[in-house]
């Protein structure tokens, strides 16, 4: 049967597919660029402390610049990732289902609406700082709900590189989400107070209750993913440098605020995704160090 697709249709998706790549790599370039930013300014000031009387004027605005574009590429990438895979309406599905997952898991949290004995469920007690802007019912930052979106589906991809065994890839999805935290936490609630806890937790000022609490939320968004992706792809050969990125940059800032220990456990976490899919899937690993364009 001739097909009933038309030259202009071809040319029409061909054209959007160089959109949304083009696009991609603006965002992509972005993200790298304001990590470089927030680095290279750590850096300066830990080598020329006295450098802080020039910038100190303009220092909060210097932190939540590179931090607020940061925060807002990791939510767009992975949609001009997936979208073109998985079609824009259940791409769209994806977005608000982790959206509100990790919305409702965060002010669960910072409320403490549920507790079980003295323990805030799901993370423990803790609350957010200024620095990540406005809040959603003046508790949970509006760029943290499309983090938990962002980064569950970049785990879920590279998880099913590794095991195409339903259950093992949406365990090992939540288990690299969590990994990802091992990096982040201290970063994020020692170097530079993003959080704070209301316990003096066993890693770096972080409870082990947290860790449960990513587990658990990241468990149920991976499982609303399955359920809406039916027999599309969520497959990006971009998503190992996404998840490698969101990584390193909360190591390199460890590292710069002295925190050597948790930098170290840190890279061991970082490192144990890639380890795996170079044991088990070595083609894919080579492949995703230099991307072809999509």
């Amino acid at each position: 049967m001739p097909s009933t697709e038309t030259p202009n249709s071809n040319l029409s998706d061909t054209a959007l597919r160089e959109n949304v790549e083009n696009l991609f790599q603006f965002a992509f370039w972005l993200l790298v660029g304001s990590i470089s930013f927030s680095v290279a300014g750590m850096l300066l000031l830990k080598l020329f402390p006295s450098a802080m009387d020039l910038f100190g004027p303009i220092y909060t605005k210097l932190v939540k610049t590179p931090t607020w574009t940061f925060m807002t590429m990791l939510a767009i990438l992975p949609v001009l990732m997936y979208g073109p895979g998985l079609g824009w309406w259940r791409m769209l599905g994806f977005v608000v289902w982790g959206c509100v997952i990790g919305a409702a898991g965060e002010l669960i949290g910072t409320t403490g609406l549920l507790t079980v004995g003295d323990v805030a469920l799901p993370f423990g007690a803790y609350e957010y700082t200024e620095w990540l802007g406005p809040k959603i019912l003046g508790h949970v930052p509006y760029f943290i709900p499309p983090s938990w979106f962002a980064m569950s589906i970049v785990s879920l991809d590279l998880a099913r590189r590794v095991t195409g065994t339903r259950w093992r890839y949406l365990l090992l999805g939540t288990v690299f989400m969590v990994l990802w935290d091992v990096s982040l936490d201290p970063a994020m609630n020692q170097a530079f107070p993003f959080w704070t806890y209301g316990v003096d937790g066993f890693f770096f000022g972080m409870p082990f209750s947290n860790w449960c609490g990513w587990f658990a939320v990241t468990l149920v968004i991976l499982l609303g993913y399955e359920a809406m992706r039916g027999d599309a792809p969520v497959q990006n050969e971009w998503a190992s440098w996404v998840y490698l990125l969101n990584c390193l940059f909360p190591l390199c800032i460890s590292l710069l605020r002295d925190l050597y220990l948790p930098a170290l456990i840190g890279v061991l976490a970082t490192a144990f995704p890639f380890l795996l899919l170079w044991w088990t899937n070595p083609a894919y690993f080579k492949s995703s160090l230099l991307p072809a364009r999509r």
